[in-house]
Parts: C-alpha cells; structure tokens; sequence
C-alpha cells in the first residue's frame, strides 16, 4: 500500500468530497467540517488552503484521495507550538494509514518549520484516534469535562503533546 501526502493543488476535489462525505468521520470534526460533503465544500476548501497558503495535505492511498491532515501555527507566546487535525473516509480505518501519515507529518513538521512541540484534541470517545496520537508518542496533557458541545450533546476532550525531544524517528 503506497501512502503519500500531496499538496491540494494536486489532489482531484471530485476524490476529495467523495473522502469526505462519510457520517462516520463526520462525528469527530468541528461543526465547521460540513456533512453532507458536496463537490463545492471540496473546492472551496482547496481554494481557501492554497490562498491563505495554510500547511493542508491530501492523504492519497494507491494514488486515491481518502483523507486529510491540516496545520494550525501559534503566534505570540505559543510560536514554537502548532496543532495538527486530520481525518480518514471510514472504508480505510483500521489499516494502519493514519498512524504513518501523522509520523510522515511530525517528521515534516520538525524537520522543517521552527517548532519544539505538535498538539492535538481528540474527541474522549474517539479512541482510535487517542491510539494514532499514542502510538507516534503524543502524552496526554489534559482532559477537558464536558468542553465541546456537538450535535445536542457534550462531549469531553483530551489534550495530546508531541515535544520534538521524545519524537522517535
């Protein structure tokens, strides 16, 4: 299976909205993430990540778009800091794909933008991703009651920290 992370500008937004129009991914996002996941939502995003020049990758599987992964970066007092998201179409959970793709990204990340430590948030009942994040050697840093509030219901979060010093290659 050949994993690869592209740029937007090379990934088929037709795939792409096809990736993300799944209700299973859907459930761990931000409401900001829309479903159903049109051709439009998929252009718009591409658009918008290449113009604002945002730190997005397409997560292309035996050369199909299945996923995203996606970088925020912190200024002021948190400038060494930066947060990453990502998500995977359900039908390729449990293969092992986005356990390499976060190791390929915080190799990426460290070895070429000036930050000591990546973060994530993962839904407290999302434990796959927790294990994506624990097996790449992220610690939990936190655990946030109740902080989200998504389709009708609260949802409790963890806090993950990956320093550059205990990332293994």
């Amino acid at each position: 299976m050949k994993i690869e992370l592209k740029s937007l500008a090379d990934i088929d937004p037709c795939e792409l909205a096809n990736a993300a129009n799944d209700s299973h991914i859907h459930q761990y996002l931000r409401n900001s993430f829309p479903y159903p996941y049109t051709l439009d939502h998929a252009m718009s995003f591409i658009t918008h990540s290449l113009t604002n020049r945002a730190v997005d990758f397409g997560i292309v599987v035996n050369d199909i778009c299945v996923g995203c992964v996606g970088v925020t970066f912190h200024k002021d007092i948190y400038m060494k800091n930066c947060d990453i998201g990502y998500w995977l179409n359900s039908h390729y959970w449990g293969l092992g794909i986005m356990s390499k793709v976060v190791h390929m990204l915080c190799r990426y990340l460290f070895d070429y933008y000036p930050i000591t430590k990546i973060c994530a948030e993962v839904y407290a009942e999302n434990i796959a991703s927790a294990q994506v994040l624990e097996h790449n050697h992220f610690v939990k840093e936190g655990y946030l009651k109740n902080h989200v509030f998504k389709d009708g219901k609260y949802h409790d979060l963890i806090l993950y920290g990956l320093r550059e010093n205990d990332y293994e290659n």
